[in-house]
């Protein structure tokens, strides 16, 4: 008994479309979910939501928020009270906290758009 198995042409190209809508649907999530958790000042500040407004996806898989105090608001692990200012919910290490809390979602979503199991 002989088995040969052909591969189809069409579907790597078709594989790489369904990856690509996968990635494009996490950063947009990504990005979407982690602006609930981005610290912004006080309304009165003249550039009171420029960090928040600053985050865009600057290739497949690599977010960047582009205000120049956003590493330092990022990285700053002392108890800083953030709910005095715009964002009730902001926090230090805001990827990580959407990550830890909507996980679950993204990779559904992702998987499902890729055709993997859900």
């Amino acid at each position: 008994m002989n088995v040969r198995l052909q591969w189809d042409k069409t579907s790597i190209s078709r594989r790489r479309m369904r990856f690509k809508a996968a990635q494009n649907y996490v950063d947009s999530e990504c990005l979407r979910l982690m602006l609930y958790y981005v610290p912004v000042g006080l309304r009165r500040f003249r550039n009171s939501g420029a960090l928040r407004d600053s985050g865009r996806v600057s290739s497949p898989g690599v977010i960047i928020f582009t205000d120049p105090w956003a590493r330092s608001n990022y990285y700053n692990l002392k108890k800083r009270n953030f709910r005095n200012g715009g964002n009730p919910n902001a926090t230090a290490l805001w990827f990580e906290t959407m990550k830890a809390r909507h996980k679950e979602f993204i990779l559904r979503g992702a998987a499902a758009i890729a055709g993997g199991k859900n």
